[in-house]
Formats: structure tokens, C-alpha cells, sequence
């Protein structure tokens, strides 16, 4: 029985040269270009094409050009298309422009297109739009502007100024981030008239956008003079990308009421909006018109639907779309793992991952962080440790940070810092500040302050402004009665003019989200938020509940650290959800720092009082509140 290798060669398609006329030779080259393009072993055909083609006369111009544009082709059969261009005793700017963008392909022949762009007797707008392009492509974006304003200054280049070569530009301008040299070249695609061209007016909207002004990009947005629904799906994300997801959920009902209809990118890039903002009420709106929509058949759409369910805590329905899709691909898969993982269930997180390979896929790296997580999360250090070295050893995968980040956070978790410090010292790559906020996570855990030190220094060498890194340093000093430190850490932080980010924590609730902060009492219904949470004490500490006023940074005394931690964003948010959400709905609170120790306790007592699921969304993971227990089981 042959092998694989052998059976790949028998179904290789063949190709022989027999051709004697110029007719035969351009079909010829129609059918070996896209065999040559796929496999180098069509190499040898197309030199003897290209020496039946030598062997006409007279030679014709478009004959060798069309040779040179399937020599040019392939890596392996480039230096026979140079050696052709030189021969050819008169080459045209078609021939020049054939090899300057081979050549350009890849940053190592940059220098080689930019030799042969240099030395061409004419150059049109193809050229430059060619070499101005490969510039930005390749890293070299202030080298692109300059090619550019070159061009503009260069005699006879006039008929070179045109849409191609501005959209180059002004790709150039994005990839370089500056938007000085984007709004000279506006106003120079204004003044000279080729701004009616569809592609230009989205290459300055992506221009304005990218480099952090929106509202330009909008500007140019709403004067194209066509709008599909690529233009509508790209301004949508603009505002998702900067942050602004009200104005990017608006524009998104506004595209729907103009009579676009969305498209398998559109559904996707709001729905991980959706994820990204915690907005389920309206993902499962944008899931209801995918239903309707043909669009909503997409994998590439439902992988979308599977992830904004699962970061916004509904694994049940996650599932069932998971469970629907007729050929689930690696993002939904990956999606599910990681989901199960940060929601609690890292059993179910690991049961699925075996499905997965038995499934027939191949993981990747992100697979494999979902994977890592669950154990992180679930304290199960040995089959975490056996994943980690399976990634290099069984799937060839180069370890990266974020793998090393998710495995010094499952081993700091379980207090095994030798084991962490001694895998940071000897790591194949540079820790990245995900690394260390675990690493610090950890020792929070443990009250370990010699390796807090170590993590914060090198996280105030990272990201010297991050508030947090000088918070939970100063929680973990004050745990341990070292006040004095919490005061020097405070002092750092004044001086620098750093500010600690407020705690916040918000609910859906009817038609709207309500945000509160810590001792917040600006709500309408205040007074009977805390006359709730002022019975559910009572209760609570019947049932035996004592506060645990270590998570207060002050050094002041019991009564007062209690009466601190009593009213924190989270509490107030839960209390509102009791008042305000039906008796049989799970109550959903999301907070925009780590739940404290006491505030998780109390949460599972008042779970168990009022017989309400609650889930709270902290910055690292979902708790599933029930009957007095935790999903995380008490550990996270």
C-alpha cells in the first residue's frame, strides 16, 4: 500500500509543455499559474514555458510580461523572472511593476523591489501604489508617507495621484499611528477630487479611528455618499474598539432601522461587544434576529453567540447553541472550555477539552489557556502541570507567557511558591504583567510579602500607573499588621498622582443598568436598599456569621472595619437585585474589581436567606451563588 506521501504525489496534477505558438503558450500559462502558485514542483514547466516563449520572434512585449508574471509567482522560480527582466530588450512599466511587487511580498525582498522601484525609467500609479504599500505592510510606515509625498513632488507623476495610491497612504498614516500626516492627506484627496472613491473614504475612516479619533472617523462616515454593509459593520466596531459601546450598540439599531441588513461580521463584532460590556439583554435581542436571519446560520456567527453567553454567566444557554451547530469549529470549542472554566466548572472544562480531542481537532495556544485556567481555578495542580508539558512535548506548541502566567497563578494558588519562583527563573520567555498580577494574587492569598515585593516591582516596571498593583501590595502589607507599609505605599502613590479605581459594581434591571459605588446612597431607592441589607444582618449573624474585618486596609478598630465593609458596591447591588428582579430569576451582579473574602461569604449566606441564585462577575471569574455555597468552592 503506497504512503501518504507517495499517494499525495500520484493525485499531484501534471502538467507537460508542448506548446509551438503564441496562442498556445498564453493558455498554457492560464492553466500551470494557479499549479505553479500551489506547489514548486511545477517549477521546471513553467522554465520550459518561459524558454518556448524566448524562442519566438520577434519576442512580444505582453508574451513576456505574461511569462514574467508566472516566473514571479513562486519563490523558487523568482530569480528566473530577474533573470528574464534583464534580458527583455525593451521592458515596459508593466514588467517593472511585476517584479517590484513580487519581490515585495516578503520584508526580505523590501530592499530588492525598492532597488528595482528606483531604477525604473517610468513608474505609473500601479508602481507606486505597489512600493508605498509594501512599505507600510512591512513595518516601514514613515518610509511608505515619505514614497508618497516623493510621488507628489516627482515630475510627470500626476496621473500616479490617484485613489490607489491615497488609499495606500493613508494606509500608511494608520499603520504609523500619526494622524497629522492622515489629515494632510484628506485634505489632499479633497482638494485633488479622488475622494468619491468608496475605498478612500473607508481607508480615512479606519485612518481616523486607529489613531484615537472617532469622531472623525465618524464625521467621515456619515458624508460617504454609499454605505453597504461593510462600511456600517466597520463603524459599529470603530466605537466597540474605543470603548464607546453605547454610541456602537446605537449606531448598530440605527443600521438595522436604515434597511441594511447585517451580515454574519456584524452579528459577531456585536456580540463580542456584548460580551465585552456584559450586555446580555441585548445580545439575546441580536440573537433573535440571527434567528431570522440567514446570517444567523454562520459558525463564525453562533461561535459569537456561544461566547457572549458564557461571559455573561449563562453556560445553559451557551450550551444549547453549542449544542445546536451542525460542525462546531475550534473558536466555539474554545469558547466552551474557557467558559466552564471562569464560571465555576473547570470539571466540566476539562471533560469538554477531551471531547475536543477526541473530536479530531488540533489545539492551539488559546485552547490551552482556557485548559490551564480551569486548574488554575480548581487548585488541581498535577493535571495542570501535566497539560503544560503536554503543549510542547505532545503537540509541539511553543510554551508562551500566557501559558507560564496560568500556571504560576494554579501554583501561587496553592501556596507552592518555590515551585513558582523557580519556574519564573527558569522560563523560555520574558513574564508578562499577567504573570506577575498572578504571582500577586497568590501571595495575597498566602500573606506572602517577600514575593508581593518581587511581583509588584517588576509589575511598577510594566505599568508604573496601574492602581492596582499598589492596592492589592498595600491589602496584602495590612493583612499582616504592617500599617506602616500601607502608609509608605499611600505616600508612593500620592507623589506619582496615582488614585485608587474606584470600586463599582452594577445589575440589569427593567429597562436599564444601575451602577453603585461603595456606601453609594444616590440611588432613588436607597433607603430601602439598606434598611434590606440591615435585615438580612440580623439574620445572618443568627445563623452565625462574623465579619471578617481583615479585608479593611485601615488601621482602626472592629466596629468601624465592619461598618466599612458592610455597605461595599456588591451588597448594595445584590440588595437592589432582591427588590427589583422576580423571585424565581437568578439575581446578576458584575463588579469591576475582585470580590472581597467577607463580601463572598455574605453573599452565600444571603443566598441561603432569601433562596435566590445569585452570580456576581468579579474581574477574574463568575460566582455562582446557591443554598450557601459558591461555585468556586471557596476558591479563587
Amino acid at each position: 500500500m503506497p504512503s501518504r506521501a507517495a499517494s499525495l504525489r500520484m493525485k499531484r496534477p501534471s502538467f507537460s509543455v508542448s506548446v509551438t505558438t503564441a496562442s498556445q503558450l498564453h493558455d498554457a500559462i492560464d492553466r500551470l499559474l494557479p499549479l505553479l502558485r500551489a506547489d514548486a514542483s511545477h517549477a521546471p514547466a513553467a522554465r520550459a514555458l518561459a524558454a518556448a516563449a524566448a524562442s519566438l520572434r520577434p519576442p512580444s512585449t505582453l508574451l513576456s510580461n505574461r511569462v514574467l508574471h508566472l516566473l514571479s509567482s513562486h519563490q523558487a522560480t523568482l530569480p528566473d523572472a530577474l533573470a528574464l527582466l534583464s534580458s527583455l530588450p525593451s521592458p515596459d512599466v508593466c514588467s517593472y511593476n511585476t517584479l517590484v511587487a513580487a519581490l515585495a511580498r516578503s520584508p526580505r525582498g523590501l530592499a530588492s523591489a525598492r532597488a528595482m522601484f528606483d531604477r525604473m525609467p517610468r513608474r505609473d500609479h500601479v508602481s507606486w501604489s505597489a512600493i508605498v504599500s509594501a512599505h507600510a505592510r512591512h513595518g516601514q510606515p514613515r518610509a511608505a508617507l515619505e514614497l508618497y509625498r516623493r510621488m507628489l513632488r516627482e515630475p510627470g507623476s500626476a496621473g500616479a495621484d490617484n485613489e490607489f495610491t491615497a488609499s495606500s497612504a493613508l494606509a500608511a498614516a494608520t499603520a504609523a499611528l500619526c494622524a497629522r500626516a492622515g489629515r494632510e492627506l484628506h485634505c489632499h484627496v479633497v482638494r485633488r477630487g479622488i475622494d468619491a472613491d468608496a475605498v478612500v473614504w473607508s481607508a480615512l475612516a479606519d485612518m481616523y479611528a486607529k489613531c484615537g479619533h472617532v469622531d472623525d472617523a465618524r464625521s467621515v462616515f456619515d458624508r460617504m455618499p454609499v454605505r453597504d454593509v461593510v462600511s456600517w459593520t466597520a463603524m459599529v466596531e470603530r466605537y466597540f474598539d474605543a470603548g464607546r459601546g453605547g454610541e456602537g450598540f446605537r449606531l448598530f439599531v440605527r443600521m438595522l432601522k436604515s434597511g441594511v441588513r447585517p451580515n454574519e461580521f456584524t452579528y459577531a463584532g456585536v456580540l463580542r461587544a456584548c460580551a465585552g460590556f456584559t450586555s446580555e439583554k441585548l445580545g439575546r435581542q441580536v440573537h433573535g434576529r440571527m434567528a431570522k436571519s440567514r446570517a444567523g446560520d454562520s459558525c463564525f456567527a453562533e461561535s459569537a453567540l456561544v461566547h457572549m453567553y458564557s461571559k455573561c454567566g449563562d453556560m445553559g444557554t451557551a450550551m444549547r447553541v453549542f449544542e445546536a451547530m451542525r460542525k462546531p469549529d475550534l473558536v466555539s470549542w474554545t469558547a466552551v472550555i474557557s467558559g466552564f472554566a471562569q464560571n465555576g466548572q473547570p470539571e466540566e472544562a476539562l471533560r469538554y477539552f477531551d471531547m475536543f480531542l477526541r473530536s479530531g481537532f488540533r489545539p492551539d495556544h488559546v485552547v490551552f489557556v482556557g485548559v490551564l485556567s480551569a486548574c488554575a481555578h480548581a487548585g488541581l495542580v498535577d493535571k495542570g502541570l501535566e497539560v503544560f508539558h503536554s503543549i510542547k512535548d505532545e503537540y509541539g506548541i511553543e510554551h508562551t507567557a500566557d501559558h507560564y502566567a496560568c500556571v504560576i497563578d494554579l501554583l501561587s494558588r496553592s501556596g507552592q511558591f518555590e515551585r513558582a519562583e523557580e519556574m519564573i527563573n527558569k522560563m523560555s520567555v520574558k513574564p508578562n504583567k499577567f504573570l506577575w498580577a498572578s504571582l500577586l494574587g497568590g501571595c495575597r492569598i498566602h500573606k506572602n510579602v517577600r514575593l508581593a515585593r518581587w511581583a509588584a516591582e517588576a509589575l511598577f516596571e510594566i505599568e508604573p500607573e496601574n492602581p492596582a498593583t499598589y492596592v492589592t501590595l498595600a491589602n496584602i502589607y495590612a493583612s499582616v499588621g504592617l500599617f506602616d507599609e500601607v502608609e509608605n505605599v499611600r505616600q508612593i502613590m500620592e507623589s506619582k498622582g496615582i488614585t485608587k479605581m474606584p470600586a463599582s459594581s452594577w445589575i440589569e434591571a427593567g429597562k436599564r443598568v444601575h451602577v453603585f459605588l461603595v456606601g453609594d446612597k444616590s440611588h432613588p431607592q436607597a433607603e430601602e436598599i439598606y434598611a434590606l441589607l440591615k435585615k438580612l444582618y440580623v439574620k445572618m449573624r443568627e445563623e452565625g456569621y462574623v465579619a471578617d474585618t481583615g479585608f479593611v486596609l485601615h488601621d482602626v478598630e472592629d466596629e468601624q472595619k465592619e461598618q466599612d465593609i458592610g455597605y461595599h458596591s456588591e451588597r448594595l447591588a445584590v440588595a437592589f437585585g432582591i427588590i427589583a428582579t422576580p423571585g424565581d430569576s437568578p439575581i446578576k451582579v458584575f463588579k469591576n474589581l475582585r470580590i472581597c473574602g467577607d463580601c463572598h461569604t455574605t453573599i452565600k449566606f444571603i443566598s441561603r436567606i432569601v433562596k435566590r441564585e445569585i452570580i456576581v462577575r468579579d474581574s477574574n471569574r463568575f460566582h455562582h451563588f446557591k443554598n450557601g455555597s459558591c461555585s468556586c468552592k471557596n476558591y479563587w
